[in-house]
Formats: C-alpha cells, structure tokens, sequence
C-alpha cells in the first residue's frame, strides 16, 4: 500500500484531470499563470510547488469553481 496523497497531490491530480477533459496543455496554463512550462510540469507532476493563491485563477481559466479541485465530486447544493 503506498503513501497517502497530500492535499496538494491530490489538488494538482484534480488540475491534470480537468485539463485532460478540456484537452488544455501545461503550455497554456503557464501562460496563465505566467511561468515556464517546466514550472507547470512540476507543480502538476506531484503538486510540488503549487501554489493554492493560484487556485482562484486556475480554475477560472478552466471554467469551474474553485471547490471542482479541492473537493471534486462533491454534492452539490442549490441556493
């Protein structure tokens, strides 16, 4: 049985995941945020160096809320 994943793995998995719906690359997303695409490589390899300040604007260039990639599959609750 391996290690558990931190909270910042999991975060960068839920990233790559929505990426890979939407078919985005980490070339796009460093422009984004404004970094190499080396950089992007590591923070979403093993969250290593993910900045959860960048949070807010990852997820509105992918078009989900905020919650989508700390808490995926949530329920949802309508107002």
């Amino acid at each position: 049985m391996g290690t558990p994943a931190t909270f910042r793995q999991r975060v960068a998995a839920e990233i790559r995941a929505e990426m890979a719906r939407q078919k985005r690359t980490g070339v796009q997303l460093a422009e984004v945020l404004q970094c190499s695409q080396q950089s992007v490589s590591r923070r979403l390899a093993e969250g290593q160096g993910l900045d959860l300040d960048e949070l807010p604007l990852i997820a509105e260039w992918l078009g989900i809320d905020v919650l989508d990639l700390i808490a995926p599959g949530r329920e949802r609750v309508s107002a």
